[in-house]
């Protein structure tokens, strides 16, 4: 059950030069040159190849066992040279170290001492996006599926995770077992914070509108919507992580694996919503804003050709893979005037102010 916005109105052409003038920016990070960290060290080629050693049967065992173990990472860095990193992993997340039948996904944590002795930063969290179900291909392109979630979101703005691909091979330290599986890194939130000057945002939980910076909030209302996610809440946290930034917060999206870009078999449509598939595109950002989405809407149809293009050359994913991603995104810019917003009452049809 869904209110229908008519966000925008009159010529577009005339409203497009007007909004060219008026476009926002959207994060752009500072040009000052911080330390290298770990991630920096891995984020170099498309894909990394990596091993990690660690007792790999008691993380597929044990899905609630919350403790670090032991671990050593290996990969070749840009200059070709090995590097060996010991750290703990911890399995994390929610739904998916209970439901995902494969690797759970990890929490990789690096020695702050031994980070600095190597000459990189302090940032030593990194989250490891693993493969979910068993179905090998099948995980496989889910996995490249959110993976490009992230990817189109950097295309939006520094204000968002950098991710990195890896192909992993996972070796059992009790009994040598290997198993090789694609994954990603999601970049460390201190870093992130530092990268795009931010800081923690206590209290943040709830805030009012007006506590909020407009700009991004119209924007990763927007790009949720794009994207078809019912699984995330600017008030609330829910996979948005909140900071502050010039005085104001700010919302960084993450885990995508609910939406309609990833379509995962897993996903349910959000009942709270009144959804009957999960590839339903609903508005869950702030109301007040939906009349003042002109300038967000233009600049998402001026990075239109960009977003596609990231998918369009994403040869990891399978050509089929790839068209359905990108005929989501064009139903989006084809009926981009008309936003959809989910209730929990009967459909009513309402205009949007102007702005």
């Amino acid at each position: 059950m869904m209110k229908v916005f008519k966000a925008m109105q009159g010529s577009w052409a005339f409203i497009l030069i007007l909004a060219g003038l008026l476009l926002p920016t959207y994060g752009i990070a500072s040009d000052t040159a911080p330390k290298k960290s770990i991630f920096d060290l891995m984020n170099y080629k498309e894909v990394l190849q990596v091993e990690l050693e660690t007792d790999i049967e008691n993380l597929q065992d044990n899905r609630r066992f919350t403790d670090y173990q032991a671990a050593t990472l290996r990969f070749k860095d840009a200059a070709d040279e090995w590097q060996q990193w010991d750290l703990k992993v911890r399995i994390r997340g929610n739904y998916r170290r209970i439901h995902c039948s494969e690797m759970p996904p990890l929490k990789l944590n690096f020695k702050k001492s031994t980070l600095a002795t190597a000459g990189l930063s302090k940032h030593d969290d990194l989250k490891l996006v693993t493969h979910c179900i068993e179905d090998k291909q099948l995980a496989q392109d889910l996995l490249m599926r959110e993976y490009l979630a992230y990817k189109m979101y950097n295309e939006l703005t520094d204000n968002s995770f950098r991710v990195q691909l890896l192909k992993i091979t996972y070796k059992d330290v009790n009994t040598g077992k290997k198993i090789k599986q694609w994954g990603f890194v999601i970049e460390d939130t201190a870093q992130l914070k530092d990268r795009i000057e931010a800081v923690n945002c206590e209290k943040c939980l709830n805030s009012s509108l007006n506590e909020f910076d407009g700009e991004n909030a119209k924007l990763v209302a927007m790009y949720q919507y794009v994207v078809g996610n019912s699984d995330w809440d600017i008030r609330n946290g829910r996979n948005i992580k909140l900071l502050r930034q010039n005085g104001k917060v700010i919302a960084i999206p993450y885990d995508f694996d609910f939406t309609g870009v990833v379509n995962a078999p897993y996903a349910v449509a959000n009942p709270n919503y009144q959804m009957k598939f999960v590839r339903d595109r609903i508005y869950l950002g702030f109301e007040e804003l939906l009349g003042h989405m002109h300038n967000t809407l233009f600049y998402l149809e001026g990075k239109q050709k960009e977003m596609i293009r990231v998918v369009k050359r994403f040869k990891h994913l399978p050509y089929n893979s790839r068209v359905d991603i990108i005929e989501y995104l064009e139903v989006y810019f084809d009926h981009m005037e008309d936003i959809q917003m989910a209730v929990r009452n009967p459909i009513t049809r309402v205009q949007a102010v102007s702005p």
